[in-house]
Formats: structure tokens, sequence, C-alpha cells
């Protein structure tokens, strides 16, 4: 009995000391992660790529770092790198839809659409199961991928998505003008152009668009006014700086 009582605090001892050594682990990993975040954020890329690769050899499973390399490696030009960092990240946590989204757009900066928009349906889906609001950025993008490739149809029906669960997201909005706007449909992508301008009236490139199809029209007086509000915009940018 004395015996059995030794070897099961051993086990017990063993099994807290690894315990510690696992925590102490992630914790040096977290460390390294949130310096190598407040690198990223300064615009000093390769400060953070050598944190978060310390945070992996802790913890080479730790999603944010992997994730975190993904991204940095991405804003660096990194492309082949980041893909595979996020593709670690993936399998680390296939569930979290961060890493399908910005892996998607590593995948268009290599142009293979089709890879791109398998991640963006699956972001799309993780994220609507979360009720998160970034379902609507991914349709969004997921249009712009299907433009690419020239399947309008379904670009105008991810447009619409992304405008149906956020209806006050201008950037769908404009791009769903820019989708008309290509195929001749003057009057829809005006009424487009006008309603990213009520949302956001600095909106620079509606304003743009909605002058070129004015003047496109021969509509002179409403080219005329664009313009005019293209010039304001431009001298307050001007005055800010």
């Amino acid at each position: 009995m004395v015996i059995k009582n030794i070897v099961a605090g051993g086990v017990k001892v063993a099994f807290l000391l690894m315990f510690f050594i696992v925590a102490g682990c992630d914790n040096k990993a977290n460390s390294f992660n949130k310096k190598g975040l407040s690198f990223y954020t300064q615009g000093k890329y390769i400060e953070a790529i050598a944190e978060f690769k310390k945070a992996l050899e802790y913890a080479p499973n730790n999603y944010d770092a992997r994730y975190h390399l993904g991204i940095v490696y991405y804003a660096k030009g990194m492309t082949d790198e980041s893909i595979s960092e996020l593709k670690k990240a993936i399998e680390v946590n296939p569930n979290e839809p961060k890493a399908h989204y910005n892996i998607a757009f590593a995948y268009v900066t290599k142009e293979n659409v089709p890879q791109a928009l398998v991640e963006y349906k699956r972001a799309v889906e993780l994220f609507a199961a979360r009720k998160d609001k970034k379902e609507a950025d991914g349709y969004l993008y997921m249009a712009v991928a299907y433009s690419l490739i020239e399947k309008n149809e379904d670009a105008f029906i991810a447009c619409k998505k992304a405008i149906e669960i956020n209806p006050d997201f201008d950037d769908a909005h404009y791009f769903l003008g820019v989708c008309y706007y290509k195929k001749n449909m003057m009057d829809e992508a005006i009424e487009k152009f006008k309603k990213v301008i009520q949302l956001n009236p600095k909106s620079e490139k509606a304003h743009n668009l909605l002058f070129t199809i004015y003047d496109k029209l021969g509509k002179t007086e409403e080219a005329i006014e664009e313009d005019r509000i293209l010039k304001q915009i431009a001298r307050e940018r001007l005055e800010q700086r």
C-alpha cells in the first residue's frame, strides 16, 4: 500500500510539473506574441517576425502567434510564407474564421482565385455561426474574387448578400455600383453611388464615378456639381495636412 501511494504521489507530482512547464511556455509565448503585435502596429515587421518566431519556439501550436506571423509576412509582401503560416494556423484551429479570411487575400495575390473563394466561403460560414458582422466583409471580398474570374452573376449575389447583412456597408454599395457600371446599367449604378455618398459624403471614389457617369450621359449640370464637390474634398484634405 505504501509503495502504491508513493507511485501515485509520483504520478501526481509529474503531472503537476508538466502542467507548470506547459503553462510557463504558454505564458512566454503569449508575452512574445504581444511584443510582436506591438512591433507590427509600429510597422516594424522584421522585429515582429522575430518575436512571433520566439513565441512559436515555446508553443508551436499557439494559434495567435502562428496567425500573426502569417499576417506580418503578408504585410511584408512575403506571400508564400504568409500562406504557409496561415495554413498552419488553420491546422491548429480550423474553426477560427480569421485565418481562413486572411489566407484568401494571399491566394488572390497569388492569382489563385478558386482557392481564395474556398477560403472566403469557409470564413463566411464561420463568421455567420458567430453572428459576426465580418460575414458581410467576407461576402464583399468574395464578390471581388468572383469578378476577377468574370463570374459576374455570382459577384452580384455575393455583394447583395453583404448589403443584406450590413445595410450600411458603404464599400459593398460601392462595389455593387461598380458592377452595375461595368454592365452599362447606369441608373442602378447612380443609385448605388448616391447611397454610398449618403453613408459617406466624403467618398471620393463614389463622387468620381458619378462625375464619370454624368459626363458620359451628357448630364452637364450634375457633372459640374460632382466636379465641384471633388475639388472641395481635395482642398479640405490639403488643409488638414
